[in-house]
């Protein structure tokens, strides 16, 4: 079931899924309106106000300028949509490339021209010496097509000029990163944490690997919740999304007693529950939309972009993005019904701490805006931080410490780093006291 909801999914995010349904509804309205106008069935030119008849020789004429218009606007088009895919690549992230291609309004104007299209050539092509007899409405559903097409063609130049703006870009991955936040945030509330002694207590007695090389995209947990519950099994999933997996990595144990019934045919229902594929995708791993923003800051502190204030737009950000993040405890989550227990491991703080900004120390650390703009990112992580994920805060703010202090700057902007590493740990050391 978890499969076929995400090949569904796959399918609603294609580039070909707005263009396909315009087009066979272009194609079933090009012959619709050539059976109205023979008069197959009926007449239905008495039903029709006369101002939008006209005769065979000028719809053809304006099927004919309709179509020459259409595939303009699709020359123009698919240009412009290749120059700006070219500067996603060169100046953020091939990675952000798919955000400009999944956004709805622009697939629907691409799927707009290509019916357009294909509704003037199919009924140019019906439209026979049979029907001059006739008056017929064809070429009036033409012009309302075409006037449809302008009005979205303004909309994708408008939306284009939008979305090469960097600070536009960073918000819509700002906004996208939260959004998977805030769905792992209630997945998690599912689950009560689980005190690692309790899971290393859980013997393991089987183990499943990988079906196939890739990434771990998703797991279906209730299927897993459910097997548990029929077999009085135990299931410990080690792996999070995200992570890239071979064929010899072992994805989760399972523990189980004699009067378990364990047999290959639930062996096949615990794998089918796990979701691998060849791509990440930011809406079921949020590392990955993390590490979206995290690519433009670095785009943007490469010398041969060098444009430190998008890097701290992003640094900005990231430092909201993790300062929700940090406030989950780490550890094991279990969710258990009637039996059934699945322990899930969670995010590591300390690990995407890590991902996010050891990078941008790395490559920011001769800007002086750039590191104070990730130490007020620390800052404000500090402010929202748990008890079980302080720890990672501290030591990764010790490493920065000695980053600092290696760099050779005035002693003025020494001290200034040193007061905001002081506030950090102020901020840390009274969340440990109202503990």
């Amino acid at each position: 079931m978890l499969k076929l909801k995400r090949f569904f999914k796959r399918i609603r995010r294609s580039i070909w899924l707005y263009p396909a349904l315009y087009s066979i509804f272009a194609v079933v309205l090009a012959f619709g309106v050539i059976l109205i106008d023979a008069r197959v069935f009926f007449d239905a030119s008495g039903y029709i106000p006369s101002v939008f008849l006209t005769s065979t020789e000028l719809a053809k004429n304006v099927l004919g300028i309709i179509a020459s218009a259409f595939i303009t606007i699709m020359t123009f088009t698919f240009s412009t949509t290749m120059v700006v895919l070219t500067m996603y690549t060169s100046q953020f992230s091939p990675r952000v490339v798919e955000n400009f291609l999944e956004e709805k309004s622009t697939m629907k104007a691409f799927g707009i021209f290509v019916s357009g299209f294909l509704y003037a050539i199919i009924s140019l092509l019906f439209i026979r010496d049979i029907l001059s007899d006739y008056r017929i409405i064809a070429g009036t559903i033409g012009v309302v097509y075409i006037v449809i097409g302008i009005f979205n063609f303004i909309i994708f130049i408008h939306n284009v000029g939008a979305y090469t703006q960097a600070s536009n870009l960073i918000d819509r991955l700002f906004h996208q990163a939260s959004q998977s936040i805030l769905e792992y945030s209630k997945a998690m509330d599912h689950y009560s944490l689980a005190p690692k002694e309790e899971v290393e207590k859980v013997e393991s007695k089987l183990q499943i690997k990988a079906p196939q090389n890739g990434y771990l995209l998703n797991m279906d947990y209730l299927g897993l919740l459910k097997i548990s519950k029929d077999k009085k099994i135990q299931i410990v999933v080690e792996k999070v999304h995200g992570q890239f997996l071979t064929e010899e990595d072992i994805v989760l144990h399972i523990c189980y007693s004699g009067d378990s019934d364990m047999d290959q045919n639930t062996l096949k229902d615990i794998s089918s529950c796990i979701v691998i594929g060849e791509r990440r995708n930011e809406e079921d791993d949020l590392g990955f939309a993390l590490k979206k923003l995290v690519e433009v800051s670095l785009k943007a502190l490469s010398p041969g972009i060098n444009d430190p204030n998008t890097a701290i737009l992003c640094i900005q950000d990231l430092g909201l993005l993790m300062r929700e993040l940090a406030a989950l405890e780490p550890g094991f989550r279990k969710m258990e019904d009637a039996g059934g227990e699945v322990y899930r491991e969670g995010l590591n703080f300390g690990t995407l701490l890590r991902d996010v900004f050891h990078q941008m120390i790395y490559y920011g650390k001769g800007d002086f805006f750039v590191m104070i703009s990730l130490m007020k990112a620390m800052g404000h992580i500090a402010e929202n931080i748990s008890a079980g994920n302080q720890p990672d805060l501290e030591n990764f703010l010790v490493y920065t410490e000695k980053v600092l202090a290696s760099l050779h700057w005035e002693k003025e902007d020494q001290l200034y780093f040193q007061n905001e590493i002081q506030s950090i740990r102020l901020k840390l050391e009274g969340k440990r006291e109202n503990r």
